[in-house]
């Protein structure tokens, strides 16, 4: 048995297509053998497969009524894919039973007991094979299910499911486990991709077989590691285009705090001669309330004037007001409350005015922050456009150096004399720059969107790309 964990996905739509139907994505399905669910309330896959989709998009409800606090990293890979594959050999006496049994067992050395899992059984190819789709996201909880080292409890497995059939086919699996029991460090080769190794079976019984291989494989290598670091490249750009975003947004609202608080300043330092001029008003004041509680007729007019007859007439007022006129009538104490009430009136009011001018000054600032944001934000999005074009245009030159890759491969194994005697191996002849891109229609449309895209931009700031394009250059 061989065991294969495919790349994680995040679409059960996406996957779901592929194994429920027969290849380049045609609606029949005369290719599935038999299916199977597990842990969902229906046998149907096609609902199986969305049901496995909303238990995924319901995670964090999930989470929330389990207690399980929502935290740590967030992953969107909830398609675990895997398949199992028997020797053609086995293929007459393999039952869908064993089939069956076998899937359940893999589900449990991946700790998937309790996930959604559809298996379904393909018949298109000469080995019998089986696809297992398991939702990661746990019905109960909406816990991630790990993939600490899923591959190693694969291979485990596999032995141990030979072993018990009767018949071990993959000795070279046995010995790698034998050796990391050990604690050896040991790795699997990589999967090598069906049209090569196809390629590589079909000229097996040549002479030079195993040079053409080397050959190819170095040439493979080398393209391989220009994409690599073609990519590392695009993702570098990107990630210093969104620093400099951060940056200048953190830089604006910076500007814009230090702008707010000078300008509230500005708006205190003008009122502050009114509250000067205030405050000797207020003591004015108090000095001829003292000077009139010294006589009678003096303290009948401080009473007087605290009484609120306004309020008087209110009914909703009236009561409270003829509380406080009653104690400024009979009191010191309460004429002087009133007093005091009068004149906080007059500092909440002159405050309200303060605090109004304020908010306008710093109503100002931020729309002028607003505005800033605005031009950064297109400034971002020309920017990060114009990057996105010009990776586009370079992965369009990289498919035609992996399909110029392809086409040499092919004529090293299929002609007597292989293109690829005397060939550098470190090198591959493929077409650059321009010449690789205008290969198809619609990767020259790209380059022409590229071009008006960089001439816009020369218009709007040209001394900005000025120097950006001497830096390209």
């Amino acid at each position: 048995m061989v065991p294969k964990i495919h790349a994680k996905g995040s679409s059960f739509v996406g996957i779901g297509q592929y194994i429920l139907h027969d290849k380049d994505h045609a609606q029949t399905s005369d290719r599935v053998e038999w299916t199977l669910t597990k842990n969902l309330m229906t046998d149907d896959p096609e609902l199986a497969v969305r049901l496995m989709a909303a238990t995924a998009m319901d995670a964090d409800r999930l989470k929330a009524n389990a207690g399980v606090k929502n935290t740590g990293r967030k992953s969107s890979k909830s398609v675990l894919h895997l398949s199992l594959a028997w020797h053609p050999s086995e293929g007459d006496e393999l039952i869908p039973e064993e089939m069956q049994r076998a899937a359940e067992l893999a589900i449990k050395a991946l700790g998937a007991e309790d996930r959604q899992a559809l298996i379904v059984a393909h018949n298109d190819e000469q080995q019998p094979h089986i696809h297992i789709v398991i939702n990661r996201v746990s019905p109960e909880d909406g816990r991630m299910l790990s993939s600490s080292k899923e591959k190693l409890n694969l291979s485990r497995f596999a032995e141990k499911y030979e072993k018990e059939r009767g018949e071990v086919l993959c000795e070279q699996r046995v010995i790698n486990n034998a050796a990391r029991d050990r604690g050896e460090y040991v790795r699997g080769e990589k999967d090598v991709p069906r049209h090569i190794y196809e390629l590589e079976a079909a000229n097996d019984n040549r002479p030079d077989i195993e040079r053409i291989k080397e050959q190819q494989r170095k040439l493979d290598l080398a393209l391989a590691r220009r994409t690599r670091e073609m990519r590392a490249r695009q993702a570098q750009e990107l990630a210093r285009i969104t620093r400099e975003q951060k940056a200048a947004r953190s830089e604006i609202n910076d500007w814009a705090k230090t702008q707010a608080v000078r300008a509230r300043e500005r708006v205190r330092t003008e009122f502050r001669p009114e509250w000067e001029q205030r405050y000797h008003e207020q003591q004015a004041a108090r000095r001829v309330f003292d000077d009139r509680e010294r006589q009678l007729l003096g303290r009948v007019g401080n009473a007087l004037r605290s009484i609120d007859f306004k309020a008087m007439l209110s009914a909703g007022e009236r009561r409270s007001a003829m509380k406080d006129a009653y104690n400024a009538i009979s009191t010191s104490g309460g004429r002087l409350e009133a007093f005091r009430r009068r004149q906080e009136l007059k500092d909440c009011a002159l405050e309200q005015r303060q605090r109004s001018e304020e908010t306008l000054a710093v109503l100002g600032v931020r729309e002028a922050r607003d505005q800033k944001h605005a031009q950064q934000r297109e400034r971002f999005r020309a920017e990060r456009s114009s990057i996105v074009l010009k990776h586009r245009l370079e992965q369009a030159g990289n498919r035609s150096a992996w399909r110029t890759r392809s086409e040499q491969r092919r004529a090293a194994f299929e002609h007597d004399r292989p293109h690829t005697e005397g060939v550098n191996p470190n090198q591959t002849h493929q077409p650059t720059g321009k010449q690789a891109i205008e290969q198809d229609e619609r990767t020259r449309r790209l380059l022409e969107s590229y071009e008006q895209l960089r001439s816009m931009q020369h218009e709007q700031d040209p001394e900005k790309n000025q120097g950006r394009d001497d830096h390209e250059r």
